[in-house]
């Protein structure tokens, strides 16, 4: 696993989704909070309760090196779930990162540490700590599923999550998707217009005449 890994975190995220049909990539808002970040490892999931980060305590504890912490925290963007301390944790251990729907804080504190976070909003207000919730459970995180066992590689432009049974497919594709922009690129660098090598005007005549 960890060479296939190695592979995926030379994919950009962009080609990633396209492999896997436009499925499994999370909301648009959910962006590393620190630009230029990115991450890839196996997915631990995190249920927690809207704007309470006491789950998200219990699975720091329960964490192995190399998983990223993904967390449905319910998209509330006025409470945070993680800071500093966390991410401090996080490295400690060896996790990879965090993606979390929901808010965290502490960005200067983050940036110094380099435990790379995705997260739907940033904000100086904290959580509670008062609901226990479930861990390492199928969930919902910026409308993508996610299972325990998941990877998830994230970049510049967001968040992908494969399905732990797809994984060689899915890599197989992108590389052939990429293999595909890299002919594109070069018949583009020769003069060639656009539409010639991605077969736009066949499309187009193939709809008038359905038309």
């Amino acid at each position: 696993m960890r060479d296939t890994l190695r592979r995926i975190a030379r994919i950009p995220t962009a080609i990633l989704s396209d492999a896997l049909g436009r499925r499994g990539t999370m909301a648009a808002a959910i962006k590393p909070v620190i630009p230029g970040t990115q991450l890839t490892g196996i997915a631990h999931t995190i249920r927690c309760y809207p704007g309470d980060y006491l789950t998200l305590l219990k699975a720091l504890a329960e964490a192995r090196e190399g998983e990223v912490l993904v967390v449905d925290g319910g998209g509330v963007p006025e409470a945070a779930l993680l800071g500093t301390l966390m991410a401090i944790e996080a490295r400690r251990k060896g996790l990879r990162g965090f993606v979390i729907d929901g808010a965290v804080r502490d960005l200067r504190g983050l940036k110094q540490v380099g435990v790379p976070v995705f997260a739907r909003a940033v904000t100086p207000r904290v959580g509670t700590a008062e609901h226990l919730q479930q861990t390492q459970v199928p969930i919902i995180c910026g409308g993508a599923p996610v299972q325990p066992g998941d990877v998830v590689r994230g970049d510049e432009d967001g968040i992908v999550v494969i399905p732990g049974k797809r994984v060689r497919e899915v890599v197989l594709r992108a590389q052939e998707i990429t293999r595909h922009e890299a002919q594109v690129m070069r018949k583009l660098k020769h003069g060639r217009p656009l539409a010639e090598p991605m077969k736009l005007l066949d499309r187009l005549i193939e709809l008038r005449k359905r038309g």
